[in-house]
């Protein structure tokens, strides 16, 4: 009898955790695909919610079923071409990096903290390499993604992270 009750005990801690499992699974699942930015929004001096990188900053950020990620995204005011001639100077060379952010790594995801983070493996600036940007989420139906800078490249926590929202791209 206690032998029966304990292999009961142990398959319904099993199930269930295959239960919880699948949850987290189905929800990592749902970032799986290629993504459009749509705004990158963040509070300015005063406190106020403003565009970080103009009305319709471009963006990609792909998610694939393997765990692996990478993003792109950029500020379309830079004035690259103008900069590049004078690039040699701190303050040019800060145009042509500023206003932009493009990395690949990995991704993981914590369904319980709805947090998801990415494990840069490379990135245009060296130092964010072996580094962890983390995220806060949350879907906003089913094709859209907002995302909220939690911890940044330096892995210093962000009070009030910027806030990007993503469509997902429907070909």
């Amino acid at each position: 009898m206690i032998l029966r009750v304990r292999f009961t005990v142990a398959l319904i801690s099993i199930l269930a955790s295959l239960a919880i499992t699948g949850r987290a699974h189905a929800q990592a699942s749902r970032f799986v695909g290629a993504w459009k930015l749509v705004s990158f929004v963040g509070p300015d001096a005063t406190g106020a919610t403003q565009p970080r990188w103009g009305p319709n900053p471009p963006g990609l950020i792909v998610y694939m079923s393997d765990g692996t990620m990478a993003a792109q995204l950029y500020d379309d005011r830079r004035k690259v071409a103008e900069a590049l001639p004078a690039a040699r100077d701190t303050t040019s060379a800060r145009t042509v990096l500023d206003g932009m952010a493009s990395y690949f790594g990995t991704f993981t995801v914590d369904t319980a903290k709805h947090l998801v983070t990415h494990h840069v493996e490379g990135a245009y600036r060296p130092e964010w390499a072996g580094h962890d940007l983390v995220r806060s989420y949350r879907f906003l139906g089913a094709n859209r993604l907002e995302l909220r800078v939690v911890v940044n490249a330096d892995g210093k926590p962000v009070a009030n992270g910027g806030v990007l929202t993503w469509e997902r791209i429907r070909r």
